[in-house]
């Protein structure tokens, strides 16, 4: 067996501990009715006392649970608490925050990604070309 280092370890215990985690929390919220679901996340806490429904997880064997973790941890893993808020309210990420300009260049079409400004509306549906003709 080979040896593995104590920071191996240390890994290891807390991707165990982040798991476990995200289980109890997942299977809280699997067991929430929707009308506690939106209490909760209005700002309302947790139902008291808290449900012991059975839950869609209950029945998933721990190579899917695992798997939906992996997911979750994809998608979440690693962001901040205001990146967390800001997705909550809107329903995408901040880096999200924006849309295609177009423009013509040398007779060309030149389509290219850019990030609104905080101020800027991106449902106005006009590109900067077309904001500078208006």
């Amino acid at each position: 067996m080979p040896k593995t280092s104590i920071r191996e370890r240390l890994a290891k215990l807390e991707d165990k501990r982040r798991f476990l985690d995200w289980f109890v929390r997942h299977r809280l919220y699997a067991t929430f009715t929707l009308a506690e679901l939106e209490t909760c996340a209005a700002g309302g806490g947790f139902p008291d006392p808290i449900p012991n429904r059975p839950s869609s997880v209950d029945t998933l064997d721990r190579n899917s649970l695992l798997k939906l973790w992996e997911e979750d941890e994809r998608v979440f893993g690693g962001r901040n608490h205001e990146e967390l808020e800001f997705y909550a309210d809107n329903g995408f990420w901040p880096e999200g925050r924006g849309r295609l300009h177009y423009s013509m260049q040398d007779g060309k079409l030149v389509v290219e990604w850019r990030n609104e400004p905080e101020g800027d509306n991106p449902a106005s549906g006009t590109t900067p070309q077309e904001q500078g003709t208006r």
